[in-house]
This record gives C-alpha cells, structure tokens and sequence, in this order.
C-alpha cells in the first residue's frame, strides 16, 4: 500500500477539514505510488486562512520505512548509526546498503599511537565491521547524509523532541543516537582525544524514529526489529543521555 499515513486530529466542539498537507513520490523500495497526508483544521479557520500553514499535530503515526539489520551479510558489528541512516536514506527515494555508507563514513581510529582515543565527533571510532569499536555521533553523520540530500538534510541535535516527532507527523522519519537498552540506563567514562576531552559509553546505539502515539515511539531497530514500541517517556529521557542528537531528511 505504499507509505500511506492515516490519522485524525480531534477537536472538541470544533469541526474539521483535512487539507493536503504533502505529496511526495516512492518513498520506499516497495512501492511506486504518491503518499500524501492530511492536516485537520477547524472550518473556520479553513474557511477564513485557505493558505494557513499552522498544523495540529496528528495523535499517532506510523511509517512504512525499510528495516535493515546491521549483522546480516557482509555484518557491521557496530555499525547501528551508519544502518539506521541507511534506512531512512532508503525510504526518502535512494537504494542505498549499509556497506555501502560505512565505506563513506569518516573514520578515526580507537586509539591514537600517543595513547589519545578516537573522537566520535570526528568518525567512526574503531573497526566498524567487527570491532573492537565505539561508533559516532551526529557530525559525521549529518555530513554523509547532505552527500545523498544536500539541501533536504537537517541537523536536529539539541532541539526539543517534539520537534522530532513534526518531522515524522509530515512524513520524514528521524536518526537517533540512544543507548543499548532504549532507557536512560548507561555507564560513562571520559576519553581524552585530540580534540578534547569526550564523554562516551559503550551503550551507545542508534535507531530510526518510525513512528508514535499517546504513549509510546515506535523505532526501526537495526538489530532486527521493525516498528518496535518502546514508552514515550523512558525513550526520550534516553534520547537525551545521549546528548539529544538527532538528524532527519525532510
């Protein structure tokens, strides 16, 4: 059926229109047809603000986005940041495997010949295909993803999560840095590396946003999990531990 997203937005004594909110062509590997999505607004304001941009946020979403699992052949032992972009690289319109995107990602190494460790601001830190590895954060990342989107690529680091879950009520679905357990659960050290000191866990992970409702997120696990629900509250407090990075492909 292609990437339709239904919902409705309920306003109480209030009646409503839907409005097309956006069309956009194909955005996955299995389907050829227009997704388009509806915004519900009052009729009045309807009827008074045709061109009225201001939306109400849908209750619940869900995307069809691709799932891709990092230890399927050839295996990215830790390779979550760069699947989980490879998924939603994929559901915006452009095959692409995860092998291939680890070959484009920059790398550093572990552990420098002077004893400094490998920055994950700079690159993937280790050996992503069987370790020993740390992995990356949101820099490096974003700047692969503008390879494929130069001007649809946004950098959400840092900005409030509702923020996040907007991109997915339009139809775009998000990359996130979490830890291992999905909950703010995780033990940390600080590396000195040449870029300065850096606080880092090995529970990191990371996962693509697909979807939400009142209570919980539901995420593409690139350990092997589509649409896995995880609590709303317990997601983001682990969302940001990890320093609330986050990139989407509008």
């Amino acid at each position: 059926m292609g990437n339709r997203i239904f919902a409705m937005s309920i306003a109480a004594g209030v009646g409503l229109s839907l409005t097309v909110g956006s069309i956009k062509m194909g955005s996955n590997e299995h389907s050829n047809e227009k997704e388009i999505y509806y915004t519900a607004v009052p009729h009045a304001e309807a009827q008074h603000e045709p061109h009225v941009k201001q939306e109400i946020m849908k209750k619940s979403v869900l995307l069809n986005v691709p799932l891709y699992n990092q230890m399927d052949h050839p295996r990215l032992y830790n390779g979550c940041e760069i699947t989980s972009l490879a998924m939603i690289i994929s559901y915006e319109g452009i095959k692409v495997s995860k092998n291939e995107l680890a070959k484009e990602v920059n790398r550093v190494p572990l552990r420098y010949s002077g004893g400094e460790y490998g920055n994950p601001n700079d690159g993937f830190v280790g050996n992503m295909e069987d370790g020993p590895g740390l992995g990356v954060y949101e820099g490096p990342i974003f700047n692969l993803a503008k390879n494929y989107f130069p001007d649809r690529a946004e950098n959400l680091t840092g900005k409030p999560f509702d923020v996040l879950l907007e991109k997915v009520a339009k139809g775009s679905p998000v990359w996130i840095i979490t830890t291992a357990s999905l909950s703010p659960a995780a033990s940390f050290e600080t590396w000195n590396t040449p870029g300065g000191p850096v606080d880092v866990t090995f529970q990191m992970h990371s996962v693509a946003i697909t979807g939400y409702d009142e209570e919980n997120i539901y995420i593409n696990d690139p350990y092997g999990t589509k649409n896995k629900k995880v609590p709303r509250q317990q997601f983001i407090e682990a969302w940001e531990l990890m320093g609330s990075q986050a990139i989407v492909i509008n």
